[in-house]
């Protein structure tokens, strides 16, 4: 038994109301004093050193997603999967978390590291739960539609201008969404919690945009890490639970081991996760987006369905159709359409 408000209810506005709503988290960090934020510690890269850093975590991005659905299709357990990946990866930044009790510094850190953490959290866990459902070439599509929530979210919540042009990238990026979605099946649960799952990242994104500048990248990757970590405990505690609760199922310690015994039949893939597409890629991309807008960083995103469909088609032999390819390709049309849109800033 999953649970239920995750793995086993179709989406629905009702099962994520947040999504309905402004998030409280966008608005009340934006009421506060900004001197009392902290300045960077690392120095920010140049602009051209950014986007090489950022086109780098955007092929480590599309490795991990043919890497993620083998994992869950290994295990039925995208909790444990979370709750492991990320809590290797808090692990291994531990040594560069901002001191728990260290002044305002410190305590700011640990502030933007928490909300940081609850987007990734909610981002990476409605992905694993929608490659249950879908597949791997296909989720990275879906999610990249997190480059054309960024500009809408900015617009939304901030007031940011939008260009015409960009309005008409999204219109071509939902047609091809479209596309893709009917490519030989028609849409699935696991496409919605791929979309939820977009806006989240775009949350995500948008919010380091104003936090990287501000903070070390590694201390506040850091903190960011060990609220997903702790996050996706809970998650996996609970779901875990919910499966003992089951009559005739084993009781929660025989639950737990089972699990244990699972993923580490799946080490390797899971230290990959861990390693280097969380917790290297994670103050990789903090570092980058110093020196580079969300809206600029978001297309340098937009080429992360691609690596994923190569590395899907390599590692999971997947391929999309002819009505996929073509909506795969206005897809990245739209990236080439919004180019230049010039979006003005808050």
């Amino acid at each position: 038994m999953r649970l239920p408000s995750l793995a086993a209810a179709p989406l629905a506005a009702s099962t994520l109301p947040y999504l309905r709503t402004t998030p409280l988290a966008l608005c009340a960090s934006d009421t506060g004093d900004e001197s009392a934020l902290s300045s960077a510690d690392t120095a920010a890269p140049s602009v051209a050193t950014a986007l090489l850093i950022l086109n780098g975590v955007t092929v480590l991005w599309g490795s991990q997603h043919a890497v993620i659905k083998s994992v869950v299709d290994a295990t039925g357990s995208p909790e444990a999967l979370n709750a492991v990946r990320f809590g290797i990866a808090a692990l291994v930044a531990l040594p560069f978390a901002p001191e728990l009790v260290g002044g305002d510094d410190s305590d700011d850190t640990w502030s933007a590291g928490a909300e940081l953490g609850c987007w990734m959290f909610a981002g990476f866990a409605l992905q694993a739960v929608g490659l249950q459902l879908t597949s791997a070439s296909r989720s990275a599509f879906l999610l990249y539609l997190n480059v054309k929530l960024v500009p809408v979210l900015a617009f939304l919540l901030y007031g940011r201008q939008i260009a015409a042009r960009t309005w008409a990238s999204a219109a071509v990026a939902v047609a091809g969404t479209t596309l893709l979605s009917f490519d030989g099946t028609p849409p699935c649960a696991g496409d919605g919690w791929s979309l939820a799952a977009a806006l989240t990242s775009a949350a995500f994104i948008l919010r380091l945009e104003r936090y990287s500048s501000r903070f070390d990248a590694a201390a506040l990757n850091a903190a960011t890490l060990a609220t997903t970590a702790a996050l996706c405990a809970g998650w996996a505690l609970t779901a875990a639970a919910f499966d003992s609760a089951v009559p005739g199922a084993a009781e929660l310690p025989a639950t737990l081991a089972r699990q244990a015994e699972l993923m580490a039949g799946q080490a390797p893939a899971l230290l990959y996760l861990s390693l280097v597409t969380t917790a290297l890629a994670n103050w990789l991309q903090a570092l980058g987006q110093k020196s580079v807008s969300a809206q600029d960083a978001a297309i340098v995103y937009a080429l992360d369905p691609v690596y994923g469909a190569l590395f899907a088609a390599a590692l999971l032999g997947e391929r999309l159709g002819p009505q996929g390819l073509a909506g795969a390709a206005l897809v990245l049309a739209a990236v080439a359409l919004s180019r230049g849109g010039g979006e003005e800033g808050e």
